[in-house]
């Protein structure tokens, strides 16, 4: 597997960045550094979007756009029809919000992060970290059968809109180019969410398991989890009131894809009921 990166290094990254806006490298290494000091959508200082500094600051894409630096952990939980363990949630994705509970899809066109088809996916990851994509395939699960397609999905719809996975923004590494180093990456950081948020277990700890007939509160599931993550989590629910879904807040210091993440609570209101909520 691809060695981590030092924090050092990742602000010399930017140097691309800022080589390619007319700054010099020693400011671009400047601004990344001070940048990954400051905690996403919480910034005590405007940090422009035309500088290096989102090389290492999830912020915005473009001038005069929002950032886009609160993330969600997303999970499943799929009974019918079951998939993935009978003893685990199963990943959903990795998605960057606006900071108020909206959030930007498909940017290819404005990050200039190419998008990837499903096979390409496969074999980078094939190539460049094989134990992530067996992992992957036991826990990034689609209801319909189709894994490819749902990771293209996801890369396609949230990747492209992280600023510190654009192309310029990739160390110049031998072996690997920076595109496929983002992919790398952006799927490492969502496996790596979903392993910290044991999402079956933290219930089970509270006595909330999957039942055929047992009902539970929203208060019970919102409790047990946020005393284990740090935030009340956004939990969802099916028209008829089964559980199918949570999503993790967090805000980050650094780069999406090994900086320090901060829980936080959700900024979504949950789809489940007070009370009667069914849990497969």
């Amino acid at each position: 597997m691809l060695a981590s990166i030092p924090l050092a290094a990742l602000a010399l990254a930017g140097s691309a960045t800022a080589s390619s806006l007319g700054f010099g490298v020693a400011k671009g290494v400047l601004e990344c550094a001070r940048a990954v000091t400051q905690l996403s959508c919480h910034s005590k200082y405007e940090i422009s979007a035309n500088s290096s500094a989102t090389c290492c600051y999830n912020g915005a894409l473009q001038e005069g756009s929002k950032e886009s630096g609160l993330f969600l952990a997303t999970q499943f939980w799929d009974a019918q029809p079951s998939t993935g363990p009978e003893d685990s949630t199963t990943i959903h994705g990795l998605w960057p919000d606006y900071c108020d509970g909206t959030y930007p899809q498909f940017c290819s066109n404005v990050s200039g992060i190419p998008e990837y088809t499903g096979a390409e996916i496969r074999s980078v990851l094939q190539k460049y970290d094989p134990e992530l994509l067996a992992y992957m395939d036991v826990y990034y699960k689609d209801y319909q059968g189709n894994d490819e397609s749902f990771w293209e999905h996801e890369y396609n719809k949230h990747g492209t809109c992280i600023s510190t996975l654009r192309t310029e923004c990739q160390p110049p590494l031998p072996g690997i180019s920076r595109e496929d180093y983002a992919v790398v990456g952006y799927f490492r950081q969502i496996v790596n969410r979903f392993r910290k948020l044991p999402t079956y277990r933290w219930l089970e700890e509270a006595g909330i398991v999957p039942s055929n007939t047992t009902t539970y509160t929203l208060a019970e599931i919102e409790g047990a989890l946020s005393k284990k993550h740090g935030g009340v989590p956004y939990v969802g629910c099916t028209k008829k009131n089964q559980l199918d879904e949570f999503w993790y807040y967090f805000n980050t210091y650094g780069r999406i894809e090994s900086g320090i993440f901060v829980p936080g609570p959700s900024t979504t209101k949950s789809s489940c009921p007070a009370t009667g909520i069914r849990y497969l």
